[in-house]
């Protein structure tokens, strides 16, 4: 029997953005903290449309969600936030602002003084009441943040990932207007369809696949890549964007019931050693781990089909080409990576939940097999 659950009230489309004030006034919220990103979203002119669309509701906004915030990040936005009156969250951005978002939503009555504060709460799971309404606007394809129940805290200083997760953190609605996305430049246009594209081929290889995750995986993995490379050509074409973004909620729709594998547990290390951009990490090793992992597949011709070729060599084909014509540096001595450092990142791979959650089990000579095959 097949299981899927996934609570979060869905408007997809151009200009479903104009929707906006429904769903705030449904979710309960008079006093809206909106959180951005430093400038992208103002420069933009979206950021003035949300304020007309919000006109009749009280927003305050909160400009200052850096990429991939950490502990000492968080800290600070939530002391800086914590004397705003707000009863609902609207976090507009790629996956680090809903991130954030969603880390305010769960720390929310939790005294925080330092970053020990927040290591320490994640560690205990000694979250707040969690009631206060978030909605997620995406303007990347590719976060799928949207639509799960955790969020991403890196910690720089100790040189790990955390996640805070609870049910509780699902949005209560989620926008995703394709047209926010069409300001985004070919490499982060690449960058998070391809973290896109990783989300749907580990919910599919997944422990925890199941036929519907795989209904989902499978649309998400045609609707990217038949499109991906044409967008990158046509980079204002509403249509490709529409999409692309399209395959990017189905793959946040697959691995919300799966998490992710091996492919998300080894960049963790690799994003916090050379600031690799996530998607770029995850997407490093997706062409190599399939190869790793197809004898795992199940119904492994309607896999490749969806991919639109026959065998994971052709996959790792797709994925250089994207990156060749995104700029993207395909070698991790591209980054910075001494060969010397690659078994202590093989160390660091092993995500609890992560890991033990691909098709295959993995040995740490495995991992610097298929580093060293990237380096």
């Amino acid at each position: 029997m097949a299981k899927f659950f996934n609570p979060v009230r869905l408007l997809f489309g151009q200009k479903v953005l104009n929707n906006l004030p429904q769903i705030v006034q449904s979710c309960g919220g008079s006093k809206v903290l909106l959180l951005t990103g430093f400038q992208s979203l103002k420069k933009s002119g979206y950021l003035a449309e949300i304020l007309v669309l919000l006109k009749d509701s009280d927003v305050t906004v909160f400009s200052q969600i850096p990429s991939n915030p950490d502990v000492a990040d968080i800290a600070e936005i939530k002391q800086e936030t914590d004397s705003l009156p707000y009863d609902l969250v609207l976090a507009v951005g790629g996956g680090s602002v809903i991130d954030a978002g969603k880390a305010l939503v769960a720390l929310r009555g939790v005294e925080i003084e330092s970053p020990e504060d927040i290591r320490n709460v994640i560690r205990e799971k000694r979250y707040g009441a969690m009631d206060c309404p978030l909605i997620a606007v995406p303007t990347t394809a590719g976060t799928g943040s949207e639509v799960t129940s955790w969020a991403t805290v890196w910690d720089r200083e100790a040189e790990a990932k955390y996640s805070i997760e609870d049910a509780a953190l699902y949005p209560r609605a989620a926008i995703v207007a394709p047209e926010l996305t069409v300001n985004l430049n070919g490499y982060m246009t690449a960058a998070s369809a391809l973290d896109a594209l990783s989300h749907a081929t580990e919910a599919y290889w997944s422990r925890n696949t199941n036929e519907i995750v795989r209904m989902y995986a499978t649309k998400a993995i045609n609707c990217i890549t038949k499109n991906l490379d044409m967008l990158l050509d046509n980079l204002g074409d509403i249509n490709l964007r529409t999409k692309v973004a399209n395959g990017s909620l189905f793959a946040g729709l697959a691995f919300s019931n799966t998490k992710t594998t091996a492919c998300h547990s080894i960049s963790y290390p690799l994003t916090l050693k050379y600031g690799l951009n996530h998607g770029v990490a995850v997407s490093m090793t997706l062409g190599k781990m399939l190869a790793m992992n197809e004898d795992s597949l199940i119904e492994k011709e309607q896999f490749f089909a969806a991919f639109g070729v026959s065998s994971a060599e052709e996959v790792e084909v797709f994925i250089q080409r994207i990156y060749k014509k995104a700029g993207i540096l395909a070698r991790l001595r591209h980054h910075g990576a001494s060969r010397t450092e690659l078994a202590g990142i093989a160390d660091k791979s092993f995500t609890p939940g992560r890991m033990d959650n691909n098709p295959v089990d993995l040995s740490k000579q495995d991992i610097l097999r298929l580093l060293e095959d990237i380096y």
